[in-house]
């Protein structure tokens, strides 16, 4: 059973395959990065109907879920570098593999996309700040926490 209270967010744990297409190698993504923020990025059906009175219906037809991250580029980091190693990368060449781990041990992974690459950027003095997006393609597994 998880612990209860309040969950701080560097409990959680990130990994991206960084050799896609052979037997995989998970780095750990975390270096340098100080926020992170997941979403279903869901797709909705909203509609009226005649016996609405006027008001809408929602159903939600789709979702893909969404990890953001930001933070500072950390050169060195193998997780960084294999992301920023494909900057230029489209199709298959953004593609790999990702695992989420909860902080109660629950897990998502499953085949993913890196998307919306950016950085590092900002201010003469200070550290180049970082974002991209993991975009996980299809349903995630997910594996309860023993």
């Amino acid at each position: 059973m998880a612990e209860e209270g309040l969950v701080l967010q560097s409990s959680h744990k990130f990994e991206i395959d960084t050799t896609p297409g052979a037997v995989a190698t998970y780095a750990v993504l975390g270096a340098g990065l100080n926020n992170f923020e997941p979403s279903p990025n869901e797709e909705l059906s909203q509609d009226n109907y005649l016996d609405g009175e006027g008001f809408s219906e929602t159903e939600v037809t789709g979702a893909q879920l969404v990890i953001s991250f930001s933070g500072h580029r950390k050169i060195g980091d193998p997780a960084q570098d294999f992301i920023f190693s494909k900057l230029l990368s489209i199709g298959k060449g953004r593609k790999t593999n990702f695992r989420w781990t909860l902080p109660n041990d629950d897990k998502f992974e499953g085949p993913c996309t890196i998307a919306n690459i950016e950085g590092p950027g900002g201010d003469a003095n200070a550290k180049g700040e970082i974002s991209f997006e993991i975009h996980f393609n299809g349903l995630p597994t997910f594996t309860a926490a023993p």
